[in-house]
């Protein structure tokens, strides 16, 4: 048995808890940056479809960037490590560009949208350097697939805290500022970029990373000419990336569109319905995260992960139905969430670790570790998942009309006076809403998610094959070549 040392509290939390700060700048960027787009900014339909556009091609792009990214830090040999540096360097620099992003620099037409352009390739760019530093260092604390999970639910929970209290807070925040939307999400990116800053520095201070066989194996630097086989040659890890960037763009595409449903088809903007609906998430996803441990020692992955697409199922149906079937009120909509968000939560944890588990796999198959190009798979996929979102998103709302007649004359009604009342507010959107428009964020908010999470979940019961047993062999062949080559 490949028995190793426990992985220090000291470092599990400072590494788990500086997620808070992440989550909470990440979740600002990739929840809200339509929504500032949209009712602060009051885009026109032709620009909301360039900067989704925009957005698409960028994150194609920064994509492609992480993969050569984990290069760069496999390659990393400096005298606090190879994920400090990184993990530093890129918090402090895409804390800045975050930050001008949600600025009105009163900019309009073409300008508008390449300094927009701009912004953003960059702030793919900085913060690709602090998020596969941060994912890579995870797997090189340990090999122990139980501490693995531990610490992989830990990290969870913290960055799901700091997903919730964003989620939670900026549209009460937004929608209710004396200074008006724009005033608000400038002071919110302030003081979110600020808390992600000290978070990471928090992380750089508190990890001690441990010397384990495995994971310090000592070997020539990986060349860029090989990357493309370090990923495909590792098929578990091809079966991962494919599973992974269907569930998530199905997943992405409901939470970007959840603020709009509860403004605009629920028609409860400004009120605290949308702040219940978080808190039903956060309880969810918080208790799915908590109980994996325990779960992980009664029934396989496998077992989880089906259950978990059944809550999903259950939940996405009931979403369907309000307002239709069942009646649409806080009741049965937080039913519907805790379904969907505790499912999510389960799948989000196992995703992590079979993730981990294939740099042990590739290791074991192709003769070389590289844990940090494994790891900027997380990202890569996270962000082509990301954009079919915004694609996706940024199409709903302008092909069916609820932009140019619906939001936009909310967001010019504010201008125009910041302190109209969520009353009258309301009244406004009852009168330009219509079903067509309502049947149509609906379709592309449920229906198109649910097929992409049910077709990602039959490719990974296909195809996905490491088991604890099989894993079990893989780490104990290890350990007894690399020692052979050590004696």
């Amino acid at each position: 048995m490949n028995q190793q040392p426990k992985v220090s509290n000291r470092t599990k939390y400072s590494y788990a808890a500086s997620g808070i700060g992440r989550d909470m700048m990440y979740a600002l960027y990739s929840t809200y940056l339509i929504v500032f787009l949209t009712d602060a900014l009051g885009l026109a339909n032709w620009q909301l479809i360039a900067v989704g556009t925009v957005i698409a091609i960028a994150r194609v792009w920064d994509a492609i960037n992480d993969p050569i990214m984990g290069i760069i830090i496999d390659n990393t040999r400096s005298r606090f490590g190879k994920f400090k540096p990184w993990i530093l360097s890129g918090a402090l620099s895409s804390a800045v560009v975050f930050f001008l992003l949600f600025q009105d620099f009163g900019l309009t037409g073409n300008a508008f949208v390449i300094t927009f352009a701009i912004l953003y390739i960059l702030s793919g760019m900085t913060f690709t350097m602090n998020d596969i530093s941060y994912w890579s260092m995870y797997p090189s604390f340990t090999t122990d697939q139980q501490e693995r999970e531990k610490i992989g639910s830990l990290a969870r929970i913290f960055a799901s805290i700091g997903m919730f209290l964003v989620i939670a807070l900026v549209p009460i925040i937004y929608q209710n500022y004396d200074g008006g939307p724009k005033a608000a999400f400038s002071m919110i990116a302030l003081v979110i970029c600020l808390t992600f800053v000290v978070s990471q520095i928090g992380l750089v201070i508190g990890v001690k990373e441990q010397p384990n066989l495995i994971t310090t194996v000592k070997q020539e630097k990986t060349k860029f000419k090989n990357l493309l086989r370090v990923i495909f040659k590792n098929d578990q890890l091809v079966v991962i990336i494919i599973s992974i960037f269907l569930f998530n763009a199905g997943y992405f595409i409901t939470t970007s569109l959840g603020i709009y449903f509860f403004n605009y088809d629920f028609n409860k903007y400004g009120g605290i319905e949308f702040t219940l609906f978080s808190a039903v998430l956060a309880i969810s996803q918080l208790s799915a995260l908590a109980l994996f441990p325990v779960l992980m020692k009664k029934i396989t992955r496998k077992q989880l992960f089906t259950i978990a697409i059944i809550e999903m199922i259950i939940g996405y149906a009931m979403f369907m139905s309000v307002g239709f079937v069942l009646p649409m009120n806080m009741l049965v909509i937080g039913i519907a969430g805790f379904f969907i968000f505790s499912g999510q939560g389960f799948i989000q944890v196992i995703v992590l670790v079979m993730l981990a588990d294939t740099i042990e796999y590739g290791q074991w198959k192709l003769g070389t570790r590289n844990g940090s190009i494994v790891f900027a798979i997380n990202p890569f996929v996270t962000k082509l998942a990301t954009a079919v979102q915004t694609l996706v998103v940024t199409v709903t709302l302008a092909a069916t009309g609820l932009n140019e007649y619906v939001i936009k004359p909310v967001t010019q009604a504010k201008d125009l006076n910041p302190n109209m009342s969520n009353d009258d507010v309301r009244a406004l959107i009852a009168s330009n809403v219509t079903e067509p428009m309502l049947l149509g964020l609906r379709t592309s908010m449920i229906v198109i998610p649910l097929v992409l999470i049910l077709v990602s979940y039959t490719i990974y019961r296909w195809k996905y094959k490491i088991d604890s047993k099989f894993y079990h062999q893989i780490t104990t062949e290890l350990t007894e070549r690399i020692a052979s080559t050590t004696r």
